[in-house]
């Protein structure tokens, strides 16, 4: 693993509305692009919070699945919660 690489940024704080990138401040705006892009195709995803950065804001990873398979995508959310030992708590069908 090289020393060199990044980390997803992780949530913002409740009272922000950007967040820094590779040294960059973009607009917490900037990042919905993310969902919309699976959305607008009809193709189902959800966020699970996979670890904490040193301020304790989760980072997350955004699962996508095919078209029609929301149970599904939700069930494999729900089996990797469990595995993260109830770090994306909430998470169920």
């Amino acid at each position: 693993m090289s020393s060199s690489r990044r980390l997803p940024p992780a949530a913002i704080p409740a009272d922000t509305r950007s967040l820094t990138v590779d040294g960059v401040e973009r607009s917490f705006i900037d990042q919905t692009g993310w969902a919309n892009l699976t959305s607008h195709v009809g193709l189902p995803s959800v966020a699970v919070p996979v670890a904490w950065n040193a301020e304790g804001l989760p980072i997350g990873v955004q699962l996508v699945g095919p078209m029609y398979s929301d149970r599904s995508l939700l069930a494999v959310a729900e089996f990797l919660a469990s595995l993260l030992g109830g770090a994306a708590e909430g998470i169920g069908l």
